[in-house]
């Protein structure tokens, strides 16, 4: 047998002995998933059983002590009425029953007496004493019935007549001091005492809990649903089997009570002295959550191990498969490696560490060197005389010895024919055996340094260079800040020159609008005047009659009354400009109403369009205070009119402007002008706000209007402001502006610019 045939038997024994041990593993994980899988259910039913008996008797106590406080209320009331002489008397026997207080009970609702003969009188602390029927109720029937039994017995739950809350009744009969039976008395348990508890317990556990009478019918139930409440379940088999069974226990059922639809876990404990039972039940949807959480991270654990032995049987069949080629391998590997290293561009060298001499040397080291590998192998550098200077090989050797590794070292050799190259030298030290080799790579940077030395010089050349330039540019900078000196004195010259006459204008349209109203008052003041020397006249002479002084008086009338309107008109004209004029000419800020400053400063700039076909319509809210700088907010205003005249109407027989105001939430408010004169093109719109931009140069426009207008909106009112036009179509300036400015850097006003 050749040994390439044992070798590939060896290999298949190998396989099947991992096939084997994978399914042996595979189907050990999976019995032992399954078995806990079984196991963690039943003790998941286990602990639910426990936690639902633990539930039933916190919930039975609290049932038993209420039914007994019950109880012990009809116990004091029979003994009441059997230490009463009064006994013939029912209306002496329903005064005691009502004298007893149970307002003091959160559970207990109503006391009830119930005479021999059926008269039935309840009293509650909730509403007044009052007779009823209930001797048709089973519980009431029975006592009367059956008067020597003294056990109280629970009634069916039903819903007071009175206020419809529902209420478990518990009865007693009566005994006078005879012994005799004197009716009966029961009293009410509000329904919602138990319903309290019974819906937390329900809700945090996801159950239902139901107070059930072992005569077949359910006392109370919670989630509270008016279908459950006295619901007759006297034909379920598992009734009988509740009555007879053990205090406590558990059963799985999918019918019982009545329930919805789904198989449950019951857990009930019997009461103490009662014929009742406490019924916790939880479905198996909920109980089993948890498990099924659990099964289904188990499922895929197992699912998981089985895959990861899968892999691992297929990675161990891979890697012995490979390892018969292990052996080719490594000797097809040495043969690269030797081929790489002696075929490598770059210069490697292999030494001994112990005496430097060289093991190995690639084609391009001898190449670098000027060597034939005869003449190196078996020899060391210092022997061939390579190294120019001694004491960098001994660094060399030094940086080497610490880690085994030495990086970019540079060194100067020297060449087979004599000349000197500088190289840098990279070394890596390794155990090849028991021998310690180092593989060095060794690069010639000779060109390289005499480039470093060639840039270095162009360097320092072009630093004087950079100098000279710099000495030309420091020139240049010194007569820029000259010459923008210059610019910001004219620039504040046209400002000064623009106010100047804007308040000249301002002036000559208040002259203009006030000379007629002061025209006509000198008029009618003059005729009056007349007048009054005529009738001094006729009263002298003694020719005065009545309709002459009826006809001045009449005449004077009228002339009071054009005088009157007319120095109302200039009153409104001066006191509109006083106030303009003082909010311009100032920068301090001041509460204000905008409707009332906006229409002054419309007031003040009617002359400007008053005799033109343009008109100016205001559409301002009430009632709106702003605490900021009115003189900035109308120079806005004068400066929109005064654009959309000179420019925005340009050519136009007549046009319209709109000032709008709104108020945007409680702190901030909206203010838009508009008109329908040409618009402006993208261009123009883009740089309005550009300082010396104006579409009128040369025509007496300065360019500074709507920069002023953008600095007055941002610096002083802390606002922002956009414009929206095109050709034809208009312009459109809604300026944002906070009720209230923002503070300057004193705390109470800023300087205004200068209206353009």
């Amino acid at each position: 047998m050749t040994r390439q045939n044992l070798s590939e038997r060896t290999l298949a024994r190998t396989h099947l002995a991992l096939l084997l041990f994978a399914l042996a593993t595979t189907l050990t994980i999976a019995g032992q998933t399954w078995w806990a899988i079984a196991q963690d259910k039943q003790q998941t039913l286990a602990s639910e059983t426990n936690n639902g008996l633990v539930a039933v008797r916190l919930l039975e106590e609290h049932a038993s002590q209420t039914l007994q406080d019950a109880v012990h209320t009809l116990d004091r009331v029979a003994r009441a009425v059997r230490a009463s002489d009064q006994y013939e008397s029912p209306g002496l026997i329903r005064g005691i029953v009502a004298s007893h207080d149970i307002g003091h009970s959160r559970h207990l609702k109503a006391l009830q007496y119930v005479t021999p003969q059926g008269l039935s009188w309840i009293s509650s602390p909730d509403y007044p004493t009052h007779q009823t029927e209930a001797s048709q109720r089973s519980h009431i029937q029975y006592l009367l019935k059956n008067a020597a039994d003294d056990e109280p017995v629970v009634g069916h739950p039903y819903a007071s007549a009175y206020d419809s809350q529902w209420v478990i009744p518990v009865a007693r009969t009566l005994y006078d001091q005879r012994g005799l039976p004197a009716g009966v008395v029961s009293v009410d348990i509000r329904l919602a005492y138990f319903g309290t508890l019974y819906s937390r317990v329900a809700k945090e556990n996801k159950a239902s809990v139901t107070l059930l009478s072992n005569q077949g019918f359910i006392l109370a139930r919670s989630p509270f649903e008016a279908r459950y409440v006295d619901r007759d379940v006297t034909d379920s088999p598992l009734l009988d089997t509740l009555r007879s069974a053990a205090l406590e226990g558990s059963f799985n059922d999918e019918t019982f009570l009545d329930d919805d639809d789904g198989p449950k876990l019951y857990t009930y404990r019997r009461l103490a002295g009662f014929p009742v039972t406490m019924v916790y039940a939880r479905d198996y949807e909920n109980v089993l959550a948890s498990w099924e959480n659990r099964t289904y991270e188990r499922l895929l654990l197992a699912l998981f191990s089985i895959a990861l032995v899968a892999a691992l049987t297929y990675t161990l069949r891979v890697y012995i498969k490979r390892l018969q080629h292990t052996q080719v391998s490594l000797r097809e590997s040495e043969a690269k490696f030797f081929g790489l290293f002696r075929q490598s561009p770059v210069p490697h060298t292999l030494v001994r560490n112990l005496d430097g001499q060289f093991v190995e040397a690639n084609d391009a080291w001898l190449a670098q060197y000027g060597y034939q590998l005869q003449d190196v192998i078996g020899r060391s550098a210092r022997e061939l005389g390579i190294w120019v200077n001694p004491e960098q090989r001994e660094k060399l050797v030094a940086a080497l010895v610490p880690n085994g590794t030495v990086d970019r070292f540079e060194v100067e050799h020297r060449h087979r024919d004599g000349h000197t190259i500088t190289c840098q030298m990279s070394g890596r030290s390794f155990l090849a055996g028991s021998e310690k080799l180092v593989l060095f790579t060794v690069v010639d940077v000779t060109r390289q340094r005499e480039v470093e030395r060639e840039i270095r010089s162009m360097n320092l050349e072009l630093e004087l260079r950079v100098q000279a330039r710099t000495e030309k540019l420091e020139i240049a900078n010194n007569e820029l800040s000259v010459a923008l000196a210059s610019v910001r004195a004219m620039q504040t010259e046209l400002v000064r020159s623009e106010k100047l006459a804007a308040l000249g204008s301002l002036v000559a349209g208040v002259a203009h609008e006030l000379n007629t109203p002061i025209g006509n008052s000198v008029t009618v003041g003059s005729t009056l005047q007349y007048q009054v020397a005529d009738l001094a006249q006729a009263f002298e002479k003694g020719e005065l009659r009545r309709s002459t002084l009826q006809y001045f008086l009449e005449n004077a009338q009228r002339g009071t009354d054009i005088l009157m309107r007319a120095l109302t008109r200039a009153s409104e004209l001066i006191r509109s400009f006083k106030r303009v004029a003082v909010d311009q000419s100032s920068d301090q800020r001041r509460v204000f109403d905008l409707q009332t400053t906006l229409r002054e400063v419309c007031l003040t700039l009617e002359p400007m369009y008053k005799n033109t076909p343009f008109t100016l319509t205001l559409a301002l809210p009430d009632r709106v205070e702003m605490d900021s700088f009115p003189g900035a907010l109308g120079q806005l205003v004068t400066n929109f009119v005064s654009n959309a005249l000179q420019h925005g109407f340009e050519g136009r027989e007549r046009g319209q402007m709109h000032v709008r105001a709104v108020a945007s939430g409680a702190d901030r408010v909206t203010l838009q002008f508009s008109d329908d004169g040409i618009g402006m093109t993208e261009d123009t719109r883009n740089r309005v706000f550009d300082p010396f931009f104006t579409t009128k140069l040369g025509q007496g426009g300065s360019g500074l209007g709507m920069n002023i207008v953008y600095n007055i909106v941002h610096d002083v009112l802390g606002g922002s402001i956009e414009i929206a036009s095109s050709p034809d179509a208009g312009t459109l300036i809604t300026v944002h502006l906070p009720r209230c400015a923002p503070q300057s850097a004193t705390g109470e006003s800023r300087p205004l610019p200068l209206v353009a």
